[in-house]
């Protein structure tokens, strides 16, 4: 987190504003039956993103003493500011139930083998959106029993939203590692035209997978139809901001893991009403980042 504050430059304000924002979005919801405990969850399954994903879990098992310690000292924090204003709500036992929670986590050590899952999936998706290929392959355990009970609970109001977010984020996180230069000049684009195949490509399939769950859940909810109409662009921009955060700090073949905690931020703003329009600011914000970046890269 260090790291990356310090190659924030001015961007920190921002990231300061979006976590103070935050932490009193957090508190509002926290007075709220059952959003207290859904906040809680997201939390929570935040956190257990992160072990999954972390790539340091061998090295420090084996080596780090006290490893659990560690890592639960790290959830503890991440979590801690925005979940300690529950404590001053009337469901303050929110706050010992994640603290709990968070305990588990580390205990969860198992990596899943990389296999060749879906191997056909390349002649559906097309080679420039190798990042959700790969991804897939990689985190289809995750995507479709989340998309599964998305589909199967249409019925509730709010659950499918939530569990499309999820997927929103495990997507996201896809966006990580860089391509070597050679692949990102392989269709001899500008920066601009590079960035909008890319950001347009993945917003397609991403309302492919989401209308079906969306369009049943405004069947058996009519009056969330406009609460569904805005989930869809916000998810988008969560999704162009992971596209345009890696290609402003691209590199070739680097791998931008540290990108997670910022993009951990911003993917709250696609479930907290106060905060819908931070992804969207944010991705506006990225884009001109990436596309100057990219100048360097593209036109070498």
């Amino acid at each position: 987190i260090k790291r990356e504050l310090d190659n924030a430059g001015p961007s920190i304000l921002v990231i300061f504003g979006i976590v103070i924002f935050l932490v009193y979005a957090a508190y509002e919801t926290f007075k709220k039956m059952p959003d207290a405990f859904y906040l809680t969850a997201a939390l929570y399954f935040i956190c257990l993103l992160i072990q999954f994903y972390r790539r340091d879990k061998t090295f420090a098992y084996n080596h780090i003493h006290k490893a659990h310690s560690a890592f639960y000292s790290e959830y503890f924090v991440l979590t801690f500011p925005f979940a300690v204003p529950c404590l001053f709500t009337a469901n303050w036992f929110c706050y010992p139930l994640l603290v709990a929670a968070l305990y588990t986590i580390p205990f969860l050590k198992y990596t899943f083998k990389k296999r060749a899952y879906f191997k056909n999936i390349s002649s559906l998706v097309p080679a420039s959106s190798f990042e959700l290929i790969s991804g897939f392959r990689k985190s289809f355990l995750y995507i479709i029993p989340l998309y599964v009970l998305a589909m199967g609970f249409c019925w509730v109001r709010i659950f499918p939203l939530f569990a499309l977010w999820f997927v929103t984020v495990t997507i996201a996180s896809f966006y990580k590692e860089c391509e070597p230069q050679h692949i990102l000049k392989e269709g001899g684009l500008l920066p601009k035209e590079f960035l909008h195949r890319k950001m347009f490509q993945n917003a397609k399939w991403l309302l492919l997978l989401y209308a079906p769950v969306l369009l049943l859940n405004t069947i058996f909810n009519p009056d969330c139809w406009l609460i569904n109409l805005l989930f869809i662009p916000t998810q988008i921009a969560l999704l162009w901001f992971s596209i345009c955060l890696k290609y402003s700090n691209y590199q070739p073949n680097k791998n931008s893991i540290a990108n997670n905690t910022i993009l951990s931020l911003v993917s709250l703003g696609c479930i907290v009403p106060y905060l819908l329009p931070i992804p969207i600011l944010m991705a506006f914000d990225f884009y001109r980042k990436a596309k100057n970046n990219l100048d360097n890269y593209l036109y070498d």
